[in-house]
């Protein structure tokens, strides 16, 4: 009779620490360069405001003035895809925060049930939910894990 041999346990996909404060440091670094653009890009319209209003002033023609509005605009323009890029950047500091902290919770959860020893078991209330709680957070983990790598 032949047996065969006991499956290899699974492995988990998780990303390395390193991986993880990599990932952690192009997303703050992403939201770091997206508001410095939105300022570069606000101050570039104030000057061309600034600009509109002393043309006006000194009453030049209405041709220049619609020239002058007309970047204005342009600019305005720029500063509102920026206001969105800087946007997109927070949502993907929050996503990087979020597995942060599912991983830290999936982690702590875990350690708190191997730490019960056998001395003290875990009763029929603590011990169900415990265990949902860690195998729901470590599926919740490995699905953002696997959406990272793509």
């Amino acid at each position: 009779m032949k047996t065969n041999p006991p499956a290899a346990p699974a492995r988990t996909v998780r990303p390395s620490k390193a991986r993880r404060k990599q990932d952690c440091e192009l997303a703050m670094r992403a939201c770091e360069e997206a508001a410095a653009r939105i300022k570069a890009a606000g101050d570039e319209l104030a000057a061309c405001w600034t600009a509109l209003c002393r043309e006006l002033a000194a009453g030049v023609s209405p041709t220049d003035l619609l020239r002058k509005r007309a970047w204005c605009n342009v600019l305005e323009l720029r500063l509102k895809e920026q206001a969105h890029a800087l946007e997109d950047a927070r949502h993907g500091v929050d996503a990087v925060w979020n597995d942060l902290m599912l991983t830290a919770r999936a982690r702590e959860l875990f350690h708190r049930f191997i730490r019960k020893s056998p001395a003290e078991p875990l009763s029929p209330g603590e011990s169900v939910p415990l265990l949902v709680r860690t195998a729901t957070a470590l599926a919740a983990a490995h699905r953002r894990a696997l959406q990272v790598k793509k």
